[in-house]
């Protein structure tokens, strides 16, 4: 009978964790996604804002990063900040991006944290990358090519034909 009990206890305990993990489906490769998201922009990693200690370790809340250029969508302000993940809301830990490093990158609006499923200072002004898809791609800024997952047989894009693609849509 014990040892029913503690089967039906870790039985209980996965299942309750499971349910607040991330779970999601790659939704397909950075030009399938990109024009479905709020913003696209070249954009350089000025500065990580906050941290969280995950498994000891301080890892990345929020970045700030500048808008060199916009492929996709409106945004007034030169600098945004961008929310991560803290464990299970379907987006990458941000320690991924390096400051003062170039990425393409297709955002998310930012959630008010105020009202539950978020970081606690996230604004719905603020910004965040999905993690369900090939939403960001490197970019080598003296060559001007994006890298990454383009499609499913493309690893590489000028700038300029990533700018095309993404404006034409």
């Amino acid at each position: 009978m014990k040892t029913l009990k503690l089967i039906l206890i870790i039985f209980l305990i996965t299942i309750n964790y499971t349910a607040f993990a991330c779970d999601c489906d790659s939704q397909g490769e950075f030009l399938k996604v990109a024009p479905k998201t709020k913003l696209v922009a070249l954009v350089k990693i000025t500065k990580y804002l906050t941290f969280r200690d995950i498994y000891e370790e301080k890892t990345p809340m929020s970045m700030e990063v500048e808008i060199i250029e916009m492929y996709k969508g409106a945004e007034k302000r030169k600098s945004i900040t961008v929310w991560g993940d803290f464990g299970n809301l379907c987006r990458p830990y941000l320690s991924i991006f390096e400051v003062g490093k170039f990425y393409v990158i297709a955002f998310d609006a930012g959630i008010d944290g105020s009202k539950g499923f978020a970081h606690k200072n996230e604004k719905i002004t603020d910004f965040s990358i999905s993690v369900c898809g090939d939403y960001w791609l490197d970019v080598d800024i003296k060559k001007k090519i994006a890298k990454g997952s383009v499609t499913e047989k493309q690893t590489q894009i000028s700038l300029k034909d990533l700018r095309t693609k993404l404006k034409t849509n």
